[in-house]
């Protein structure tokens, strides 16, 4: 048995998404990989080159996923100048398919995922279950419905969706009209639930995104003890752990979304250190970071911790 049980109210269960429900970083890598080796066959730029441009385009976001890094790549853009229209449906358009098929093959949750998000949801059948993210609101929206995971939540909590590109001279969005649209409705996938767009200053490890989350459920101010029954599950400590101590939540560390040294180096190809550092647990064995209430090797293990109503 475990040695702390969760009492049988649990008020709210909030988990990152990244690394926690799936394996991003080793999705992400295939992924971009595919997508820039495809700019690569129809521009015949160099690969390194598109690695080393993409990096700059990443870091100027301050995002790891930006979606439209191709529109972006100085590269292509000399390559088709005015040419918007040749851009987006001869490299825009393949590229972004390489992307999700390269990436679909790795875009599943951990393997018990599923189960355990439904076993939590017959155990604890009032209990508000919320994503918390610092990717793009939309991102996260597609990345839980291709995940098959969105009807088991009740909000989703992210940051701002990312910038569209626009050729200044000739006052145009760079996107595909479909796209676009989607963007611009903000989409959400059918998502019956709320959707909360968080400043870009909220991002972790600072508190208030999660801080948010408590007073939208009137928790913000609640008694420690009360606290305690809020569930925070993240994979990254300095990020996850940290802040969910901070405000006194029941913090469970998910170990298990570590990434293998490998993909890290990988993602370092076309990604800066600090966007690395946002997305990624990159110091698995510091002894000196927060300590989590929990440590799980899986993410069932939460439900040890979880009495039923």
């Amino acid at each position: 048995m475990p040695d702390v049980i969760l009492g049988p109210d649990p008020k709210l269960f909030v988990t990152d998404i990244d690394n926690t429900l799936f394996d991003w970083v080793g999705y992400y890598v295939v992924a971009i990989r595919a997508l820039l080796a495809e700019v690569e066959v129809i521009t015949r730029v160099p690969i390194a080159q598109l690695y080393s441009e993409a990096r700059d385009v990443f870091t100027a976001h301050a995002s790891i996923e930006y979606p439209f890094v191709v529109q972006e790549l100085p590269s292509v853009i000399q390559y088709y100048g005015d040419d918007i229209d040749g851009m987006l449906k001869q490299v825009v358009d393949p590229a972004r398919a390489a992307f999700l098929a390269a990436g679909a093959r790795k875009l599943q949750p951990f393997a018990d995922v599923v189960a355990t998000l439904t076993e939590l949801r017959r155990r604890c059948p009032r209990l508000p279950c919320i994503a918390l993210t610092d990717a793009p609101r939309y991102v996260a929206m597609w990345k839980l419905n291709k995940l098959g995971l969105l009807p088991f939540f009740d909000a989703v909590y992210g940051l701002p969706d990312p910038r569209l590109p626009t050729h200044e001279k000739l006052a145009r969005v760079k996107v595909d009209s479909e796209i676009l649209l989607k963007h611009l409705s903000r989409h959400n996938f059918g998502f019956a639930g709320k959707v909360r767009i968080l400043p870009d200053e909220y991002e972790k490890p600072g508190t208030r995104g999660l801080k948010t989350v408590l007073m939208d459920y009137e928790l913000d101010e609640a008694p420690a003890e009360v606290r305690r029954t809020v569930v925070w599950v993240g994979d990254n400590r300095r990020k996850d752990v940290a802040l969910g101590k901070r405000l006194g939540v029941f913090t469970a560390w998910a170990e298990y979304g570590i990434a293998s040294a490998g993909d890290i180096e990988a993602l370092a190809e076309f990604s800066p250190l600090t966007n690395i550092e946002k997305n990624a647990e990159i110091t698995p064995h510091d002894p000196g970071g927060p300590r989590p209430d929990v440590t799980l090797s899986s993410f069932s293990e939460i439900l040890r911790y979880i009495r039923p109503d």
